[in-house]
């Protein structure tokens, strides 16, 4: 499992990968609404590993942390589906900007909890 603390590292990293993707979109002439693509991307991106977080630290292991464990994910699922709806059929974002953005975001978390650095070996006692 990877760490708390590198996950944090992670998505810190990831939202200023994006900060400078989003200039320099902007920057070379991509419409802003690519630049919100990436930004709904990396929102919709980050947020299931930021809260499944909490809830293996906390809510598993329990009947009411399996009761909040699924209410979390249907309100994470409607929450997604209610900000794809909004602002990609009112053209709000580009779609190809949020395939990016979680594409992205995945691609990062994956290959830096792979990439990482190892949890340190806990002694025998």
């Amino acid at each position: 499992m990877i760490d708390s603390a590198h996950l944090k590292r992670l998505l810190l990293g990831t939202a200023a990968l994006f900060l400078v993707a989003s200039a320099a979109a902007v920057a070379l002439g991509a419409p802003l609404s690519f630049a919100g693509g990436l930004a709904l991307g990396y929102f919709l991106g980050a947020a299931p590993f930021a809260s499944w977080t909490w809830v293996l630290s906390r809510a598993m292991g329990s009947q009411r942390g399996t009761l909040i464990a699924v209410l979390l994910l249907a309100a994470k699922l409607a929450i997604y589906s209610g900000a794809l709806y909004l602002c990609v059929t009112r053209t709000l974002v580009h779609p190809v900007g949020v395939l990016a953005g979680i594409t992205t975001v995945a691609l990062v978390l994956i290959l830096g909890s792979l990439l990482g650095r190892a949890p340190a070996a806990k002694e025998a006692a």
